[in-house]
């Protein structure tokens, strides 16, 4: 379940630069900010993301995928939030220069989530985008 990231001229019914989450659903969006690279490697720098633990969801608002992921990833962010921190990047937010981000991270599709793995940088989440399937990976790795 992919988006193929590309631009539709004609449409515009959701701003791009509108983020689909907030904090108060258990979700940081985070912008290019809140990233470094080193090593040809991206790593997040946020202070809510301690411990080198925590998902971050590339997404687009234009997204079906993305919207109809929204609120599995919210309930999963809610339910684990003192756990295990969840993010999201909106790759379409140029003002916060986030479309570099997918260049970055290598997003070629979305929505596309990312682990913070062992040694703090981000590396493809290997299974389907599903309740399930996050579930599963928290509960093996917290």
């Amino acid at each position: 379940m992919s988006c193929v990231i590309k631009k539709k001229e004609d449409e515009d019914i959701i701003p791009l630069y509108r983020n689909l989450f907030n904090k108060d659903n258990g979700v940081h969006e985070l912008t290019l900010k809140d990233f470094y690279i080193d090593k040809k490697k991206l790593y997040l720098k946020n202070k809510n993301f301690v411990k080198n633990k925590g998902f971050v969801l590339f997404y687009a608002p234009w997204c079906s995928h993305c919207k109809k992921f929204k609120s599995d990833y919210e309930n999963l962010a809610l339910d684990y939030i003192q756990l295990f921190p969840f993010g999201s990047v909106n790759t379409e937010n140029v003002k916060d220069e986030n479309d570099k981000l997918r260049v970055f991270a290598d997003v070629d599709k979305i929505p596309k989530l990312k682990v913070i793995n062992k040694d703090g940088y981000l590396e493809d989440f290997d299974s389907n985008l599903s309740y399930n399937d996050l579930l599963y990976y928290l509960n093996m790795n917290i």
